[in-house]
């Protein structure tokens, strides 16, 4: 069993903003939503195990925020986030578009790769804890020595 919902937030340009919703997403359309985030026209990637026709309605989705250019910052919302202790405080827009998103610099990750494996991790199991303790060795998941 997988995650049951995908929520991909678009902006086109010159146009309003829209969702696109994909129920029973296979993880190659997750890794495709997240390989397009540009933290402009594609800044939001959502994941939901809930049955829901958003993964706006499901507060425990798992949240990607970002793209290539500015970093990723992956929460729950109201719960769990990515944090690096050795990142600082300073702030980072992660959202151009829109009214934006910002954060601090200790809970973005810039490797996309470590992004696609937590995700991954949240896509199969919908646990936090897993997640949680994936991101306990950074450097084993961005494969470094």
């Amino acid at each position: 069993m997988t995650a049951h919902h995908l929520t991909i937030v678009h902006y086109p340009p010159h146009e309003p903003w829209r969702c696109v919703e994909i129920q029973s997403p296979g993880w190659e359309d997750v890794s495709a939503a997240i390989r397009q985030m540009d933290d402009n026209g594609h800044p939001i990637v959502q994941l939901s195990w809930d049955d829901v026709d958003s993964c706006f309605d499901d507060e425990s989705s798992f949240n990607i925020i970002g793209g290539g250019a500015s970093g990723f910052a992956l929460f729950e919302m109201n719960g769990w986030q990515f944090d690096d202790p050795r990142g600082s405080d300073e702030d980072v827009r992660l959202w151009q578009s829109d009214q934006g998103y910002f954060c601090k610099r200790r809970n973005i990750i810039d490797d996309i790769d470590v992004v696609l494996k937590l995700a991954r991790i949240y896509f199969e199991t919908g646990s936090y804890d897993e997640v949680r303790r994936a991101c306990s060795d950074l450097s084993r998941l961005a494969g470094l020595p």
